[in-house]
């Protein structure tokens, strides 16, 4: 079959980076972050997050082919920030939401699971 192998989807090849970063040369405050080895599901979770802050214009994002597995999310940001302030905020934020729907979840699951 002319297919990739399934593992190329998640696994990221050595020696290369889970995330790279690059500056636009046109617009001030604007970058580009290729994240490898991901798809629309942290992609629009990612530019969610990102329109929640005030300081950030512009958040998209972009899958280049379906064969490549990686997204290229586009951060335009005012004055007050950087697209790399924007970028490690929105990943903290995610975190901490992660974290609190993972002990409701399982702070739920404790209360019925001594009911049965």
């Amino acid at each position: 079959m002319n297919a990739p192998d399934r593992y190329e989807r998640f696994v990221v090849p050595e020696g290369t980076k889970k995330v790279s970063y690059e500056r636009d040369t046109k617009i001030i405050n604007a970058a580009s972050f290729t994240v490898e080895r991901e798809d629309h599901t942290i992609g629009n979770i990612l530019r969610m997050q990102l329109h929640r802050d005030p300081n950030v214009l512009f958040a998209g994002y972009k899958l280049p082919h379906p064969l490549q597995y990686k997204i290229i999310v586009r951060i335009h940001t005012t004055s007050q920030s950087s697209p790399m302030q924007a970028y490690n905020q929105a990943i903290n934020d995610i975190d901490k939401e992660l974290d609190h729907l993972k002990n409701a979840f399982e702070t739920e699951l404790a209360k019925h699971s001594r009911e049965y």
